[in-house]
């Protein structure tokens, strides 16, 4: 984390928020370790004297969440995960904890996003595919009527090519915020070093280390943080403009994501979501769903026909997010790698949402 880049976007405290206090802004307090403006390890505190809640920056990542014990039951493995591992050493420790496990799934994860979003700079296997991740964000940006100006948020960055394309498009600050600490490390590194990192999953528990190279990083215009899209921590209209591909389904609280989307933009600004409305409830408890269920009622079940009523002019669901719609795109092709035989195929729902106030 850059210290530029914690006075200009003056996060506030998430736990504050979650409480229904007024935020305050946080405090850079101890800096364990820091390389020039970077600060690498450290600590961000509230001066709210009913919290004074300290959120953790490692390896660079602040981490900027309400409830950080929740937070470390289930991302401290990948924080103590080791990076200077030979792949021969990652690959035996892969076979020891064996399919299903922990570990087996993070790799799985970090394979497919990898892949979707660094492939096609691998100069070694290329992808060549506009289902990939730059080929929707090259399609979503097309639906602005501008060129994209101003600090972006990218809300579920993942590995980070969207946050490195905003930087290079807008040539300011772009956000990056994801919960996955194990996907905010390999984005950082980007950052920091220029190289995508990661298993790509050949078959089974075989994976092949890539190392991808990317140049042309605009390094002083990118900041991950690992934050809850439904409790961003930053401050009401923040931002200029935001992204949030295929993560309404991947959350928690789908209709939280939305208001702070509302919340966190400025008047008339853009957001630009994807969804291909994968419903789990790995992901998202039942009750959280949009559409996919009460097939008996007027919009039949149908996810979009529900987003469109929540997000419609007037409120037509009964909760105003101030976003509305504006353009749409549906069935735009998303292909997620998942090992060298197979991918999973989605026609995503594409919206251009507009900040009413």
């Amino acid at each position: 984390m850059r210290r530029e880049h914690l006075e200009r976007l003056e996060p506030v405290c998430p736990a504050c928020r979650a409480a229904g206090r007024a935020a305050p802004a946080l405090t850079l307090g101890t800096v364990a370790r820091a390389e020039g403006d970077d600060v690498v390890e450290g600590v961000l505190v509230c001066p709210e004297p009913q919290c004074l809640r300290e959120h953790p920056i490692i390896d660079g990542i602040p981490v900027v969440v309400a409830d950080l014990a929740s937070w470390a039951s289930h991302q401290l493995d990948a924080v103590h995960r080791r990076a200077d591992l030979t792949a021969f050493t990652e690959s035996m420790l892969g076979d020891a904890a064996g399919a299903g496990s922990a570990l087996d799934r993070e790799r799985s994860n970090l394979s497919g996003y990898g892949r979707g979003h660094w492939g096609d700079l691998d100069a070694a296997d290329p992808v060549e595919d506009a289902a990939s991740l730059a080929g929707l964000l090259e399609t979503a940006l097309a639906m602005l009527e501008a060129p994209p100006r101003g600090v972006w948020l990218d809300a579920g960055c993942a590995v980070g090519r969207g946050t490195l394309e905003l930087a290079r498009r807008t040539g300011e600050l772009a956000v990056g915020v994801d919960l996955s600490f194990a996907m905010l490390r390999v984005a950082e590194r980007v950052r920091r070093e220029g190289r995508a990192v990661f298993g790509q999953r050949r078959v089974g528990t075989v994976y092949d280390r890539r190392e991808i190279g990317v140049g042309d990083v605009p390094a002083a215009q990118m900041s991950f943080w690992c934050a809850d899209v439904a409790v961003l921590p930053f401050r009401d209209g923040a931002f200029a403009g935001a992204l949030s591909l295929n993560v309404l389904d991947c959350v928690a609280s789908p209709l939280g994501h939305l208001l702070e989307l509302g919340r966190t933009l400025g008047p008339s600004a853009s957001a630009l979501l994807s969804t291909p409305y994968d419903w789990s409830a790995a992901a998202t408890p039942f009750e959280g769903w949009i559409g996919g269920h009460s097939q008996r009622a007027p919009a039949e079940g149908s996810s979009a026909a529900e987003l469109r009523r929540i997000l419609s002019p007037g409120a037509a669901a009964g909760l105003d997010t101030g976003l509305v719609i504006t353009g749409e795109r549906d069935r735009v092709p998303w292909r997620v790698y998942a090992n060298e035989r197979s991918s999973v195929e989605y026609a995503v729902d594409l919206l251009r949402l507009t900040r009413t106030a």
